[in-house]
């Protein structure tokens, strides 16, 4: 049961960075003018729904995997606004008709009584009225602020349809600041424990580091979010020798250790590797306001950085796709990791925002980055690329991110 409620909330979380997501389409486009038709958290059968005066409708729907903004006419270009004047136009239009149609019998002197012209042109009315209505039914019209017909998605200028598709991934990447800043507050930066020190044959240990000094520095480069121990540990080199800026029961020290040939032996097995003799297990250390702002916006373009670095292993093999999660084994991973210390919801958090971001602003079919080329191709085009080859492209593209998430949740859970 404590599982399951871990699972709601990373399913909850995950909704908010959607949200968060489709909010930033939203402002973007109600500063610019564009007329809002459904702004929907998940997908499928709607389970909430409300609509406002202006037309606008807001859904919650069953699928909690996604979300959407759509606009009007963003999925074709043959909507038409209609002219201000429609209704007086068409009564007008219908008189006449009927004026005619009174004189053309009258003159061609008619043997037909009035009530049979009555009920003709009753019938005919009534016939041009259903077929209007089967004809405008789909369609509901859209006023802008002015009372003027509203501009369909496309008929907007292009720049105003590429800053409305970067609204997303925006917000996405300074709520990732935001979050930063309370994880780095609240938390602060991982730093190494020594849990253990090994020993060498003769019982000696290896190095001087004891359990319980937690690693600041690394020759004399203090750790940061901006420098871990990971960054200043990866040019050690066998037989380096290493000089270490502790925290030994709040008194600041200096320990020197040699990188060397490590063995160790666990249930008779000999192990040997390239180390300093100690293990490590991860605190936290310099949680404070000061810090938290000063490190809050590069850490996120860290975290955006490497979400980059990997798309590019995973291109080029580097990354096996089995340590990829859609959104199954991420919910799974984030329950998961809160279980383990619920301070990493804190560090999960700015990286999922900027995952969410990197991701959309990518040139795949049916997300954001795709849509911003199209609409550059067309700005420099002067001329937009058929709506129904963008959709052919987007509905392949959606297919196939749909198959990939599927086969990475089932490799995840299988291997």
């Amino acid at each position: 049961m404590e599982y399951f409620g871990y699972i709601v909330l990373s399913l909850v979380i995950l909704l908010c960075m959607v949200l968060i997501h489709e909010l930033g389409h939203y402002v973007a486009a109600k500063l610019l003018g564009f007329t809002v038709e459904e702004f929907s958290v998940g997908f499928g059968p709607k389970l909430i729904s409300k609509k406002k005066k202006n037309g606008e409708v807001f859904s919650l729907r069953l699928l909690p995997l996604g979300g959407y903004c759509s606009f009007l006419g963003d999925e074709s270009d043959d909507y038409e606004p209609p002219a201000q004047d429609t209704e007086k136009n068409r009564t007008e239009t219908t008189e006449q008709g009927k004026g005619q149609d009174k004189e053309q019998v009258l003159a061609q002197g008619s043997d037909e009584d009035l009530l049979s012209y009555v009920m003709r042109n009753k019938a005919e009315e009534d016939k041009v009225q259903a077929v209007t209505h089967v004809q405008q039914q789909p369609r509901e019209i859209r006023y802008d602020k002015n009372g003027n017909p509203a501009l369909t998605f496309y008929q907007q200028k292009p720049w105003k349809r590429i800053i409305v598709l970067l609204g997303g991934v925006v917000f996405n990447f300074l709520s990732a600041i935001i979050f930063s800043l309370i994880y780095i507050w609240s938390v602060g930066c991982p730093a190494p424990l020594i849990h253990e020190v090994y020993t060498d044959p003769s019982g000696n240990p290896y190095c001087a580091l004891q359990k319980g000094d937690v690693i600041i520095g690394v020759d004399g480069n203090d750790i940061t979010l901006m420098n871990s121990y990971n960054d200043l540990s990866a040019s050690f080199k066998e037989g380096q020798t290493v000089k270490f800026k502790v925290n030994r029961d709040g008194k600041i020290i200096s320990v020197e250790a040699v990188r060397q040939r490590i063995t160790t032996e666990a249930d008779g097995k000999k192990t040997e590797y390239i180390g300093f003799g100690f293990v490590t297990s991860s605190t936290f250390i310099g949680a404070n306001a000061g810090q938290a702002f000063k490190y809050c916006v590069p850490y996120t373009f860290k975290l955006s950085w490497s979400i980059l670095g990997s798309f590019g292993q995973l291109i080029t093999g580097r990354v096996p796709i089995t340590s990829v999660s859609g959104p199954v084994g991420s919910i799974k991973l984030m329950a998961d990791v809160t279980i383990a210390d619920w301070r990493n919801i804190l560090i999960l958090l700015p990286l999922l925002a900027s995952n969410l971001a990197m991701f959309n602003i990518l040139p795949i079919p049916a997300l954001d980055g795709a849509q911003i080329i199209f609409t550059i191709v067309e700005w420099i085009r002067k001329k937009p690329l058929k709506r129904k080859v963008q959709a052919i492209i987007n509905a392949v593209g959606l297919i196939t991110l749909l198959l990939f998430v599927v086969i990475v949740d089932i490799l995840s859970f299988a291997l």
